[in-house]
């Protein structure tokens, strides 16, 4: 299963005595904590899968979040983000910052610059793709959200074309393929043989994209990283190279787009 890079510490959960956080149901909430005088948002997620307390920066988009590996730690996560505000200090200097997919904004799709821009009369979708410009209809303040929508589309549409062509070339069929916003992997093949991708695989070209495909298309055959696993990724994509070194120069660029919470 393939994974992008991103900042992360983990250690055991601290001493709960020490935590003054108010409860709340669900497995993911978000708080406020002061770091240098500003209020940022950390993102706080219930993964009884996780093995211990682990806050994590995206090292794109600065967006800090924290895991706990049940309801107690949960409600002690903000605590233990501020036992850590120097590591989070340190790796918010490094990370660029997000781009919001507002007019303006200029983004990769399918690996090629488009710019965003406010369609001026109707046209043939709320957003569409013409000659290097995304266009979107309607208010500015609802144009992150149709763009991401377009994107997803878009992403949704290719993952589905590019899984079944190489699942057909294996002689195997996944139960099941989804786009998910993801924030460690790029793609992924569950035991129930259910595939999913991150939507931003869209804006990358179009070989990073199916080399992805066919690399966790490939785990219907094989659930591992054996060679008998990557015999079968090479007689769907000819080129291995290529794609791994893309992602690793720009994986964490594309990880910068995002649309607004506003």
């Amino acid at each position: 299963m393939l994974k992008s890079l991103f900042g992360a510490k983990s250690k055991a959960a601290p001493n709960p005595k020490a935590a003054q956080v108010k409860k709340r149901d669900g497995a993911i909430r978000h708080e406020l904590l002061k770091i240098d005088g500003r209020m940022l948002e950390v993102r706080l997620r219930l993964n009884p899968r996780a093995r211990r307390m682990i806050v994590k920066v995206n090292p794109a988009t600065g967006e800090v979040s924290v895991t706990a590996p049940t309801r107690r730690g949960l409600a002690h996560a903000l605590e233990f983000a501020r036992g850590e505000k120097d590591w989070i200090v340190r790796q918010l200097a490094k990370a660029p910052g997000a781009v919001d997919l507002m007019p303006g904004a200029v983004i990769p799709f399918r690996g090629a610059d488009h710019e965003i821009r406010s369609a001026p009369r109707p046209g043939p979708a709320p957003v569409w793709c013409a000659d290097g410009v995304i266009w979107v209809r309607g208010r500015q303040a609802h144009a992150p959200r149709r763009v991401l929508d377009f994107l997803k589309a878009e992403a949704r549409k290719t993952f589905e074309i590019r899984a079944l062509h190489h699942a057909a070339r294996l002689g195997v069929k996944p139960s099941r393929i989804t786009v998910r916003d993801t924030a460690s992997r790029w793609g992924s093949c569950s035991s129930a043989r259910s595939l999913s991708f991150s939507w931003r695989l869209i804006l990358a070209p179009d070989f990073v994209l199916d080399y992805v495909v066919a690399h966790e298309v490939a785990h219907l055959r094989e659930m591992n990283h054996s060679a008998r696993f990557w015999a079968h990724v090479k007689t769907l994509v000819a080129d291995l190279d290529g794609p791994q070194d893309w992602l690793k120069i720009n994986g964490r660029e594309i990880q910068r787009y995002a649309a607004s919470k506003a």
